[in-house]
């Protein structure tokens, strides 16, 4: 779980989550954050996908921009807190949002501002 002692709360980049989009409902946390074990990851809390048929993949993008992204991997469904590692040495400063695609058709399904 995302453990923030140390870091400076104002810097701690995070988002609330409550969207409806495609007949899917999604909700929860979404942190960019330092992991505990080491580097950084986007951290999922509490994060709860419903009625959605396929897999879920998530990147961490400029403005939205798919093209202008990192590919963090797929979701997991089965627990609702689970994070997703950053490759070490990225400046995650230009990143401002995480995506969340269709793993097959590669479609944006839902964007969260950070």
């Amino acid at each position: 779980m995302a453990d923030m002692s140390g870091q400076d709360p104002s810097e701690i980049t995070m988002a609330t989550v409550d969207e409806e989009r495609k007949g899917a409902t999604f909700s929860g946390t979404v942190i960019l954050g330092i992991d505990p074990e080491g580097g950084e990851v986007v951290f999922f809390r509490d994060f709860l996908i419903e009625d959605y048929k396929g897999e879920l993949t998530a990147n961490l993008a400029t403005d939205g921009d798919i093209t202008k992204s990192i590919d963090l991997g797929e979701l997991d469904h089965k627990s609702p807190s689970f994070r997703l590692p950053i490759p070490l040495l990225t400046d995650t400063l230009p990143y401002n949002t995480v995506v969340l695609s269709d793993k097959k058709s590669k479609k944006k399904i839902l964007t969260i501002n950070l």
